[in-house]
């Protein structure tokens, strides 16, 4: 009779701690219900051109991320939970707990005023710290976890080798500069591809952003809301600059993701050298291939980029022009990275590179606004169209002029007519330099 009045209480035992490890694994899969804003929320604007949505930044970088929150606190929080929780955690089974645990060893080398400004785009969405971080980090954090042995990170590794697609490189491109004797004018031209494997997942969420912050130069990016790093962008120096993904063999546990460095070149360099040795200076932990671009020279140069070797290029050849997509081309580098691309995605690139070369060559003197915006459509139905089977769907196309601080930008990989051409001359040089 005691026996069974003593099994009682053990089913109800059992029972408490089954509910409890339910709730608690609820709470992990979903985001906490919306919190007031105590903070006052200072200015912020969202203006659209031909569908493009532009939003307007300023103050320090606490605020700028307030900012955007408050603003996009519904769309993020749809964003937080349609790509961390539903896409990566549940339908991909990557471990959540081992995201984190290498999120906060990537955290530890983000400048504060990046972590400021992520801080405060929660705060402002409502949402907490760690999934505005993860938003911003998880593609290095799976690139990290495709390169690292299986002993160092047995999670991590076994959710990353799950992904269908190559998480390391969900993201590639093609960017080109002409100047000089190339364009028509003389002036510096930069255009943009930017394609991922989950452009449909992202493309609701695209955004252009005009940061004007307390300190530093003023500057524009286009990418998905949420993110303080930048891909693509312009200052008010007339600096330009582009990132296509190039994993290498060699990925660090400590540095920054190279968006991240790109965005600090955008806020305080006023010219190429300075851009440069930024890049050279800080630690990284993923490789790429970036264009910098200064339309004062006008001038621009490619640096390919692994974590602890790098090579510059000028002129490409022939004077006034420069292209890249997603393979290396530096002999050393590309040793480096033989492994880290599947055969598909090199002949892609290759493919893609002779492409725009051919193009740029052939126009040679005669590239202009018309020309530029041709070679990027030509670029997107050549990738969609005539690569069977390619892993590459269009997410947004730009091109800039930064020396008339003009940019056109398309989403979808569509070059719409009329073009959505921002003029951010006013945006970018009416904040006043502090």
């Amino acid at each position: 009779m005691n026996k069974s009045r003593d099994k009682e209480p053990l089913r109800h035992r059992i029972a408490h701690y089954a509910l409890i490890l339910f709730s608690t694994f609820l709470i992990m899969l979903s985001p906490p219900a919306l919190r007031p804003i105590h903070t006052p929320n200072p200015p912020g604007r969202v203006e659209t051109t031909s569908g493009i949505r532009t939003v307007y930044l300023q103050g320090k970088p606490y605020e700028m991320g307030l900012q955007q929150g408050a603003l996009f606190r519904k769309e993020l929080r749809q964003l937080v939970q349609n790509y961390l929780y539903d896409y990566l955690i549940l339908e991909q089974g990557v471990a959540h707990f081992w995201l984190l645990a290498y999120a906060r060893i990537a955290d530890q080398d983000i400048p504060n005023d990046l972590r400021a400004e992520m801080q405060g785009i929660a705060d402002g969405a409502g949402l907490p710290y760690q999934d505005i971080l993860l938003l911003n980090t998880i593609p290095d954090l799976l690139a990290l976890a495709n390169q690292l042995p299986v002993w160092e990170s047995p999670l991590l590794r076994l959710a990353a080798l799950q992904q269908s697609n190559a998480e390391s490189n969900v993201a590639s491109g093609m960017f080109w500069g002409a100047w000089g004797r190339a364009t028509i004018d003389g002036e510096l031209l930069l255009g943009y591809n930017l394609d991922h494997s989950e452009s449909d997942l992202f493309s609701p969420y695209l955004l252009t952003v005009v940061r004007q912050p307390a300190f530093g130069n003023a500057f524009f990016s286009v990418g998905v809301m949420g993110m303080v790093g930048v891909w693509t962008g312009m200052n008010e120096e007339k600096i330009a600059v582009a990132l296509s993904s190039s994993p290498a063999v060699g990925t660090a546990m400590r540095g920054q993701p190279l968006p991240f460095l790109l965005r600090q070149v955008l806020q305080h360099a006023g010219n190429l050298d300075e851009a440069v040795n930024m890049l050279l200076a800080a630690p990284h932990s993923t490789g790429g291939n970036v264009l910098l671009g200064d339309g004062k020279a006008p001038n621009a140069i490619v640096l390919e980029l692994s974590t602890h070797h790098y090579a510059i290029f000028e002129l490409g050849g022939e004077e006034g022009l420069l292209a890249r997509t997603n393979h290396f081309i530096d002999p050393e580098l590309a040793l480096l990275r033989e492994e880290t691309l599947t055969v598909q995605e090199k002949e892609l690139s290759k493919t893609r590179l002779e492409q725009i070369q051919t193009q740029l060559h052939f126009n040679h003197g005669w590239i202009g606004v018309e020309k530029a915006l041709t070679f990027l459509q030509e670029d997107r139905e050549m990738t969609t169209q005539n690569v069977p089977g390619a892993p590459v769907i269009p997410f947004y196309s730009a091109l800039f002029c930064p020396g008339r601080l003009t940019a056109w930008i398309a989403y979808n990989g569509k070059v719409p007519k009329p073009y959505a051409l921002l003029n951010l001359s006013e945006a970018l040089l009416g904040h006043g330099h502090r």
